[in-house]
This record gives C-alpha cells, structure tokens and sequence, in this order.
C-alpha cells in the first residue's frame, strides 16, 4: 500500500503535455503548492483514459500526484474552469500558447508560484473575454511578469535623482538604458529620450501596482498605445533575454 505522505495536492495550469511511448503522457504543470513540475500520465493518452483532459494544455484544476523514488504520476485531477473555447479563436489560441510557454520558461520548482499561476489565469481569462485589444493584454502580461521575475523597471522614481515620477508631468524614457528619469535629469540621459505622456505613465505605473486581477481593465488607443507598445518591447528585449517559439506565430 502507498503511504498515504507520497500523494501531493496542488492547483495549477497544464503548461505543455508531450507522448511518452505509445500511451502515456509527460505534462508540464505551474502550481501554486509545487511551483513549476512535471509528471507522467499512465495511459493518459488513451481516448477512455478518465486523465485525458489533464494532458491538454489551458487544462485548469486540482492535481493529485503520486511522488515515486525519481519523478511524479498524476493520479487524478478535476477541472475548475474550462479554457476550452481559447481553441476557438487560432489568434487567441497562440497568444494563449506563448503565455503558458512564458510561465514555464520562468517559472521555478518547488516555489510557491501563485503570483505566476494568477497572473496566467487572468491573462488567459483576458484573452477569451475580448474586451480589450489582445496585443495590449500581451503587453500587461509580459510587464506585469517582469515584476514577478524580480527583475524589471523602476516605474515609480527617476533613475538620476530618485524623485517620483509624476504621472501629471513630463517623464522621459531612455531606451538606451531603459530606465526612467524625470524632465530636469533630461541632459543626464545617454542617447535619445522619448517623451512619456500621462496616459502610458500611468498605464505603466497601474500594471506594476494594481491587483493582478484588475489589470486588463484598461485600455490604450492610438499613439499612446504605440509608445506603450514600443517601451514594453525594449523593456522585453533587457529583461526578458530569450525568444519564445511561440512568439514567431503572434501578428
């Protein structure tokens, strides 16, 4: 009989799932208990196999894995909320696809990883919403995962002399540097400065401060969303250092 210390519980996102053999599967999962883990699906390929929902990535619910001498098996799991119309739409598809393979990029094992595990579940609620433009909510999501990452922009103070950056006055963005600086450190600034209007300011400011659940509820229109766009991308192109394969799918 398996002692009953061997089986762990956690809640969390089915990330990729990959055929091992002729029926079993291998699925990667980001957890809020385990952190980012993987495990084998006995049978889990077979069409009457009562784990086979779990082997499909968007997959959201309770696991229960059996933690053997060198890996885990999933022993069950049951679904809390169905993502299954993200298919539907190829553009959300891929999108959808490129945050699960952001999450598992970065995410750790053995963490507590829910700031990760929400912040994918409100991305992907975002997406299938359509409420606002999918390229801006792909832009909250990859700002809002620098922070998590712990390595991202100070949005909130100038670089040169540590003033609060105001989101009612001039702020400037160096995108040589990618840090930001208040109006009177302009001639500190190596390279061109972009000027950053109140509406992307407080953009910026909101998505590293607010809640991840309200997050997505903004938008941006037109320029602003263009320079928005453009800092996120340079900010992206620092802290992010590595292309996703999914990214060669996003128009």
């Amino acid at each position: 009989m398996s002692d009953e210390k061997n089986f762990l519980k956690a809640r969390g996102f089915v990330l990729s799932s990959m055929p091992v053999g002729e029926n079993d599967r291998r699925i990667v999962v980001l957890t809020k208990e385990l952190g980012k883990t993987s495990a084998f699906v006995r049978g889990g390929a077979k069409p009457k196999s009562p784990l086979l929902a779990a082997t499909n990535p968007f997959f959201f619910g309770d696991f229960e894995f059996y933690a053997g001498t060198n890996s885990l098996t999933l022993r069950g799991a049951k679904q809390q909320a169905r993502f299954d119309d993200i298919l539907k739409d190829l553009d959300d598809t891929y999108m959808g696809m490129y945050f699960l393979e952001v999450s598992g990029y970065f995410g750790n094992e053995a963490v507590d990883e829910s700031d990760r595990l929400n912040l994918l579940y409100v991305a992907i609620k975002a997406l299938m919403a359509h409420r606002i433009d999918r390229q801006l909510i792909r832009l909250v999501f990859e700002l809002r995962t620098m922070l998590i990452n712990g390595v991202y922009p100070d949005v909130f103070s100038c670089h040169h002399c540590g003033k609060h950056l105001d989101v009612n006055e001039e702020n400037l963005f160096s995108a040589a540097d990618c840090f930001f600086y208040d109006s009177a450190c302009r001639s500190t600034i190596n390279g061109t400065a972009m000027t950053v209007s109140p509406y992307v300011m407080y953009a910026l400011q909101f998505v590293m401060s607010a809640p991840v659940g309200r997050i997505f509820s903004f938008e941006l229109k037109g320029e602003a969303l263009e320079d928005f766009s453009y800092i996120i991308r340079r900010l992206r192109n620092r802290f992010f250092e590595h292309t996703f394969k999914t990214e060669r799918f996003l128009t």
